[in-house]
């Protein structure tokens, strides 16, 4: 399950700024180039996610068998519905700002989570199409379909280093090919 930190625990947004300007770099120049780095810099980003947090008292008993009252908590996130695609997204947010463009009519909590929570809990969450960065601001989407993309090629990433990382153990050279261009045809 995704960790969740109250806002109140000054989570690190170092990254979001940069993330920022990737996008907007991206937005004037886009190539492959400004998507990877767009995608690399979220990666390392921490986001505020809204939730409207219910809280319930149940009965529990220890292994003694005693009776104790606890609280529950539990975080409901809210979604955002896309007219042009009638599909829901999650709304996630690089700052506490950008969170406060959010008009809701109930009272909602932002928790800090990471990318990689955020793509765990789109992908456990089947109706909805992905989620969607500052949408009132960058509304920069990452659905369903690019984060399955971006975990497909971050586990590719990783068996190659490993393999990479075990040949250099085992003392295997790689097999490499230096051609000159001046003598390739």
């Amino acid at each position: 399950m995704a960790e969740l930190k109250a806002n109140n625990q000054k989570p690190n947004f170092d990254n979001n700024p940069k993330l920022i300007e990737a996008i907007a770099e991206m937005r004037k120049n886009f190539c492959a180039e400004t998507q990877n780095k767009v995608i690399n810099t979220a990666l390392a980003c921490t986001f505020l996610v809204p939730a409207m947090v219910e809280k319930t008292t149940e009965l529990v008993a220890d292994a003694e068998n005693h009776v104790n009252f606890e609280d529950k908590s539990k975080a409901k996130f809210i979604l955002l519905n896309n007219n042009k695609t009638n599909g829901t997204f999650f709304p996630v947010f690089t700052s506490p700002e950008e969170a406060k463009k959010l008009q809701y009519d109930k009272p909602f909590q932002s928790f800090a989570m990471r990318f990689q929570d955020i793509a765990a809990l789109t992908e456990q969450t089947p109706k909805v199409q992905g989620f969607v960065v500052n949408p009132f601001g960058e509304n920069l989407p990452f659905t369903q379909e690019m984060l399955e993309s971006i975990k497909q090629t971050l586990i590719k990433v990783a068996k190659e280093r490993k393999a990479a990382r075990e040949a250099a153990e085992n003392g295997e050279a790689p097999d490499i090919a230096v051609t000159n261009n001046e003598t390739a045809e």
